[in-house]
C-alpha cells in the first residue's frame, strides 16, 4: 500500500495552516507547486467530522480555468507525494489532464467500506455505512469542493482494496456521483455484489460512465479472478453507456503504487497528441483537441507555449497569413494571455492589417496597463 511518510504528513498539517491565502500567494515568476489545503466539515450523513486534504494543479492561481476532480478514499494511504507527483508528471506530459486532487481522510474505514456487515471466520466484522459514507460525499464533500474551487463538472472516484469495492458499488448505486471511477485491487468477493453482479450490470442505466480496474500482475487471486469477471461480464452484457478497461501493472501486487496515474491514463486513452506541432499538422492536431470534450467531456486546449513556438516560427518564415492563424488560436483559447495578444498583434501588423493589431495591443493593455512592448507597438503604428 501507498503510506505517506511523517514527512509529508508534517508538510500536510502544517499546509493547513495557510489555507486561507493559498489563493492570493500568486505572483509572478515560476509556477511553484501550490500548498496542500486541509478542511473539515461536520457530516450530517454520517453523524461526524470528516477530513479531507486538497492538492491543486501547480499553475492553478494563474490559471482562470476550471479543473476536473478526483476524489480519493483512503486518503491516509493514497494521498502523497507517489501518487500525487506521478498525476502531475503524466499532466505535464500531456497525457492526462489536470486534476484537482481531494483526499478523504478515514474515520473508522471498517465500516465506511461494505454496504451491509460482512462476518469474518475470526469473528471480526467490516461493514455497514458505505451508504452513508458515499451520500456525504455525493451531497456534502463534493458541493463543498465546487463551491470553494474552480471545479469543472468532470468528477473522478478512486479507491483501493476494500475502498476500491465502494468505487464500483457507488457507480451501481449512484453514478451520476462520478463520470468516471478508477478501482485498484478491488474486494469483490462481497456476497451480495458477487450474487447481484450481473444483474446490475445488465440493468444499468447511468448514462455515459467509464470504470477503469487497475491490479497487480500478482495481486491477490480473488481480485484477478473477480476484477476479470466484472470486466467480462460488462463487456459481455455491453449496457448503454457503461463501458470498462483493465490493467495489470506488470511485477505489480496489492493495490501498485501507479495505480491511481494507470488508471487515468485508461481513461483518457488517446488524450495526448503524439505529432510534432507543425503547419502540415496544425490542422489534424486541432481536431484532436477540439475533440476531447465529445470524447472525454473534458476540454483541453493545445499548450500555450508549442502555439507561441508555431506561430513565431510561421513569422520566421515570413508566413503571416499562416502566422495570424495561429496566434488567433492561441488568444482564442488563453484569452488573459498578454503575450498572446502581443503575438497576435505583430503578426497581424506583419501581414498589413494594422487596424487588427493595434486592437490587440490594446487589448494587451487593458490585461496589464504596464506593458513596455504593447505600448511601444502600438505607439509605433501609423
Amino acid at each position: 500500500m501507498n503510506v505517506p511518510g511523517a514527512l509529508f504528513l508534517a508538510v500536510l498539517v502544517a499546509a493547513s495552516s495557510r489555507v486561507a491565502c493559498a489563493e492570493a500567494s500568486s505572483t509572478a515568476g515560476p509556477n511553484l507547486p501550490v500548498p496542500i489545503q486541509a478542511g473539515k466539515l461536520e457530516s450530517a450523513r454520517v453523524g461526524e467530522t470528516r477530513e479531507f486534504w486538497v492538492s491543486l494543479p501547480d499553475g492553478y492561481p494563474e490559471s482562470p480555468g476550471r479543473f476536473p476532480v478526483v476524489y480519493m478514499m483512503d486518503g491516509d494511504l493514497n494521498f502523497n507525494s507517489g501518487s500525487i507527483g506521478g498525476l502531475r508528471q503524466a499532466a505535464q506530459l500531456g497525457e492526462i489532464p489536470e486534476f484537482i486532487v481531494v483526499g478523504i481522510k478515514n474515520t473508522d474505514r471498517s465500516k465506511d467500506i461494505f454496504p451491509e456487515e460482512v462476518s469474518y471466520p475470526d469473528g471480526s466484522k467490516d461493514g455497514g455505512r458505505a451508504n452513508q459514507y458515499l451520500d456525504f460525499l455525493r451531497e456534502e464533500l463534493i458541493p463543498h469542493i465546487e463551491k470553494t474551487y474552480r471545479t469543472g463538472s468532470y468528477r473522478v472516484l478512486y479507491g483501493t482494496s476494500n475502498t476500491g469495492f465502494t468505487a464500483v458499488h457507488a457507480l451501481f448505486r449512484n453514478p451520476e456521483t462520478a463520470d468516471a471511477y478508477v478501482a485498484a485491487s478491488a474486494t469483490l468477493s462481497i456476497p451480495s455484489f458477487r450474487k447481484e453482479r450481473d444483474n446490475l450490470v445488465r440493468d444499468f442505466k447511468g448514462g455515459k460512465r467509464r470504470l477503469s480496474l487497475v491490479m497487480g500482475e500478482y495481486d491477490l487471486p480473488t481480485v484477478i479472478s473477480l476484477n476479470g469477471a466484472l470486466k467480462e461480464t460488462i463487456d459481455i452484457l455491453a449496457p448503454a453507456g457503461l463501458s470498462c478497461r483493465l490493467a495489470v501493472i506488470r511485477g505489480g501486487e496489492h493495490v501498485p503504487a501507479s495505480s491511481l496515474v494507470e488508471g487515468l491514463r485508461d481513461l483518457f486513452d488517446g488524450w495526448k497528441v503524439t505529432q510534432r506541432l507543425t503547419e502540415a499538422s496544425f490542422p489534424e492536431i486541432r481536431a484532436q483537441v477540439e475533440g476531447r470534450l465529445a470524447k472525454f467531456g473534458i476540454a483541453g486546449p493545445l499548450p500555450e507555449e508549442a502555439l507561441k513556438e508555431l506561430g513565431s516560427t510561421l513569422v520566421d518564415q515570413k508566413k503571416y497569413g499562416k502566422a495570424v492563424e495561429a496566434f488567433q488560436y492561441r488568444a482564442q483559447n488563453y484569452p488573459r494571455s498578454v503575450d498572446a495578444q502581443v503575438g497576435l498583434g505583430d503578426a497581424y501588423r506583419l501581414d498589413g492589417q494594422k487596424e487588427k493589431a493595434r486592437d490587440c495591443y490594446r487589448k494587451a493593455l487593458t490585461l496589464a496597463p504596464d506593458h513596455a512592448v504593447a505600448a511601444s507597438r502600438l505607439k509605433q503604428l501609423p
